[in-house]
């Protein structure tokens, strides 16, 4: 059991609520544990949705970007729970599991071009040591990317590390509320929930 019990999702009667947890169903990033534990608070699960939903699923910045940047945390900050995710949007804009497999080691990656190099440059500033993101770093993001896109991917990078980090603590598992949804998992993920 997590660290903070999951609000059951039939329990929750509230109908923005209600369609906040069937978004979590049906796009699976952010997962219905994670929701369900947001639940506890209403303004909480609603403030974050909605963050979620105007800077990740939607805003100025394509999505892969954005998604990469994600994953990036998740998998620097060694959390298993949102490494195991994937945003149906980054999969309907061509994100492979290849992508994925080298954004630790984006430097070197052959697959990742220098406009996800440099995002991913800062979000290992943001997340490790704001000093990784000197005068170099800074010319990249300003020739890949608009001051109004820098705005939102730094926004959204600080908005998921500190999500993953206080979920990190939490100990969620994928599943913990049923599999009859596996949107948004990793394929690996899924594979073990339905085997």
């Amino acid at each position: 059991m997590p660290r903070i019990s999951y609000v059951r999702p039939e329990d929750v009667t509230e109908p923005d609520l209600v369609a906040i947890l069937e978004q979590s169903r049906t796009f699976g990033t952010p997962r219905l544990e994670s929701q369900a534990v947001r639940a506890h608070v209403p303004a909480v699960l609603r403030t974050f949705s909605a963050s979620w939903q105007q800077t990740f699923r939607e805003g100025v910045l394509d999505h892969s970007v954005k998604e990469l940047a994600r994953v990036f945390i998740a998998k620097s900050l060694d959390c298993g729970y949102c490494a195991g995710q994937r945003s149906d949007l980054g999969t309907q804009a061509g994100l492979t599991e290849r992508e994925f497999d080298e954004v630790i080691e984006f430097r070197e990656s052959t697959v990742l071009g220098d406009r996800e190099k440099a995002a991913l440059k800062w979000a290992e500033a943001i997340a490790w040591d704001p000093n990784l993101a000197d005068d170099a770093v800074w010319a990249e993001l300003h020739a890949h990317f608009t001051e109004p896109e820098l705005v939102e991917l730094g926004y959204f990078i600080a908005l998921t590390m500190g999500q993953q980090k206080f979920l990190k603590t939490l100990d969620l598992r994928h599943g913990d509320l049923g599999t009859d949804s596996l949107a948004g998992l990793a394929p690996d993920v899924a594979g073990r929930l339905q085997g």
